[in-house]
């Protein structure tokens, strides 16, 4: 693996540590609430449907379908100069919530609403990013 020379997550961050810990492995996880079952993305401290505190760590299917995605032609981080074009896609997961990622491949209008899944890709032996490509 060559130096990964772009910003990378903090995965101490004890609201996102499992995220991060689930994609070193390969795994895609959400926020569960224990109550009322909602799963939420991006992670909180209480579930924001019913307010309860906390909430468990749940595996979810490493697919979806394409919500909506944006294209930028300009680096808005020096790092991702030499990525220019790159899709920022937004996902709605097979089990309800909605999630954010780097796109693989090209995108048009008319691949809203396709199916992707998830590629795991490791950055660091401490980070692993979940990218999407479609199906």
């Amino acid at each position: 693996m060559s130096t990964y020379a772009k910003p990378l997550p903090d995965t101490s961050d004890p609201a996102t540590a499992p995220f991060w810990a689930a994609s070193r492995e390969g795994r895609l996880v959400a926020q569960q609430c224990a109550r009322c079952g909602y799963l939420r993305w991006p992670p909180g401290p209480v579930c924001t449907e019913c307010q309860t505190p906390g909430g468990e760590w749940t595996e979810l299917a490493p697919s979806g379908t394409l919500y909506s995605y944006a294209e930028y032609h300009r680096a808005l981080d020096p790092a991702f100069k030499e990525d220019i074009p790159y899709r920022v896609g937004l996902v709605e997961l097979d089990e309800g919530p909605r999630m954010y990622g780097m796109m693989r491949g090209e995108l048009v209008t008319a691949d809203i609403g396709k199916k992707v899944r998830a590629v795991f890709e490791p950055a660091t032996p401490e980070v692993t990013f979940v990218r999407w490509e479609l199906v």
